[in-house]
């Protein structure tokens, strides 16, 4: 089983509001990405809370994912994806898909294929690029789990990604959000007009 981690915890300070709470296609971020999940057949998916937890179970039902709270919301996503790996650990999962709240435009085509190239192995790390640039989301195989939980907090889940390349299957895609972060107003506002010209 591969599971789903959404890390949605941050402070979301440059934007100004929850991230998961922002309209795309019509559902907030958060929405659109549980049914991506739901769509991908990811029966496991663990929505991972900080500093905004409060406000989103208020507006938000959540009944269709495992909420957990990051209990270190200072540290980052690392936290976020620790307390989840945490609550899979002792459970029939061989990997994770680690897909942050801010993302909620990448194509289900895109984790299709990053998710595919896992299940072939042998790397039990796969990472998307577009035009050579490398991005999120990231599927870490339980190979990487305890690294994941161990290493430097500071550099989080890169350092787990960039201390052995040959462990690392980087899968080329045709799909430009991979490498786009929408955690300030303009990029918000870039992605509705996009969404607008369609």
């Amino acid at each position: 089983m591969i599971a789903a981690i959404i890390p949605a915890g941050g402070a979301s300070e440059r934007m100004g509001a929850p991230k998961a709470l922002l309209s795309y296609r019509g559902r907030t971020f958060l929405r659109a990405i549980l049914d991506a999940c739901d769509a991908l057949g990811l029966e496991r998916r663990l929505v991972v809370l900080g500093y905004d937890a409060d406000k989103i179970l208020a507006e938000m039902d959540l009944s269709d994912a495992t909420v957990l709270r990051n209990p270190t919301p200072e540290s980052g996503p690392i936290g976020s994806i620790r307390a989840a790996i945490g609550a899979v650990l002792n459970h029939p999962v061989e990997g994770v898909l680690v897909w942050h709240v801010d993302r909620p435009h990448v194509a289900i085509a895109t984790i299709e294929t990053m998710l595919d190239r896992f299940r072939q192995g042998p790397q039990p790390i796969v990472v998307p690029s577009y035009q050579g640039r490398r991005g999120h989301p990231a599927v870490f195989g339980r190979a990487v789990f305890e690294e994941l939980l161990s290493g430097p907090e500071d550099q989080g889940a890169r350092a787990v990604v960039r201390s052995d390349p040959s462990r690392v299957a980087v899968v080329p895609v045709d799909d430009p959000a991979v490498t786009e972060d929408i955690d300030t107003p303009e990029a918000y506002k870039g992605l509705l007009r996009r969404e607008d010209t369609r």
